[in-house]
């Protein structure tokens, strides 16, 4: 669906160049919703607003099924962006026009008959939850409804594609979680292809299928949700990850679990889907005569998978203990072996 290859973005600001974004890589895939996180600053606005040519790429190519977009002459680009919605973090509505004007606009710029106009807006009026509302100025909404008008705004085409720029970060968190269902919503009932831009790692979690991470106007990794929480590569991904999953034994924690006298091994476990659910270390047990003990734990959602941890400490001698580990391996888990003794 969109193949962005070795593209960069560089700004002149006096006689400095600035590189905002540098050879970056990236196919996302018809249908999924692929995540951009980087902090500020990392250039992920600017590689957004390349995928529609917002922002024209100083090198590289950018194709949209299969066309290049930097061969297109500005009237087909026009034509080509009505496939592809976009929607910001400060809503950018018209504040002197009523809700269902801001949603009918893009309908009106194209030439739409007024019949068509009125029974599309009033299908996303009831799409977006804003029925009541199509009368209202935005000066009387609240931010997420804002948004939500926003959104209808960007569907008004049809597009094939939604680019959201920090689409939640100006709302509080139920707000946010809100606009992230709406999203889910809409993938759903139209199989859009999502691409949005966020600093916040809990939104990529929730709906994300696929995400890359920036620093620095470089791409330094991506991969699908579930590899990034699971074993993350770099150390700003790690930083992210953190932020909604702390995986890091508590230093208190630690002072507690001085080494025994008994050989000893400190493990973190990954858990990953249905092995959840396993009795695991009941198995630890009655299987190898270990007796685990649990320090830390924690479980959350990615999408739709479940993923959870556990800190343990495993006395016991080092076979019993390696044979162990082989099984939980054996049994789908990621197992790290953070210090061992005796």
């Amino acid at each position: 669906m969109i193949w962005m290859e070795n593209v960069s973005k560089t700004y002149q600001q006096g006689k400095q160049n600035v590189h905002a974004v540098k050879d970056a890589n990236l196919h996302i895939h018809k249908g999924e919703i692929f995540g951009i996180i980087g902090y500020s600053g990392a250039g992920k606005s600017t590689l957004l607003r390349c995928i529609n040519f917002l922002e024209r790429p100083t090198a590289g190519s950018v194709r949209v099924k299969d066309t290049e977009l930097a061969l297109l002459s500005e009237q087909q680009l026009r034509i080509m962006r009505r496939k592809i919605g976009m929607i910001f973090q400060n809503f950018n509505l018209l504040m002197s026009s009523t809700v269902y004007q801001n949603i009918a606009s893009p309908l009106m710029l194209t030439g739409a008959p007024k019949k068509q106009i009125e029974a599309r807006v009033n299908e996303l009026l009831s799409l977006v939850g804003l029925s009541d509302k199509s009368d209202i100025y935005p000066a009387q909404l609240s931010g997420g409804q804002k948004q939500r008008v926003a959104i209808a705004r960007a569907l008004a085409n049809e597009p094939e594609i939604l680019l959201c720029d920090e689409a939640t970060s100006a709302l509080d968190p139920q707000t946010t979680d809100s606009i992230l269902n709406l999203l889910l919503d809409i993938h759903r009932s139209y199989g859009i292809t999502i691409v949005l831009i966020t600093h916040e790692m809990y939104v990529v979690k929730k709906i994300c299928d696929r995400v890359a991470v920036m620093e620095d106007g470089v791409i330094v990794e991506q991969g699908s949700v579930l590899e990034l929480f699971t074993n993350p590569q770099t150390d700003t991904t790690r930083k992210f990850t953190k932020s909604v999953f702390d995986v890091d034994l508590p230093q208190e924690l630690l002072h507690k679990a001085n080494l025994p006298a008994v050989p000893r091994h400190l493990l973190r476990i990954s858990f990953i889907g249905e092995t959840v659910s396993e009795p695991i270390l009941a198995d630890l047990t009655l299987r190898y005569q270990l007796r685990p003990s649990i320090l830390y734990g924690n479980i959350t959602k990615i999408k739709d998978t479940v993923f959870g941890f556990l800190l343990i400490s495993l006395p016991g001698e080092s076979a019993a203990i390696e044979e162990g580990i082989a099984y939980m391996v054996q049994s789908g888990m990621q197992v790290e072996v953070l210090e061992h003794a005796g």
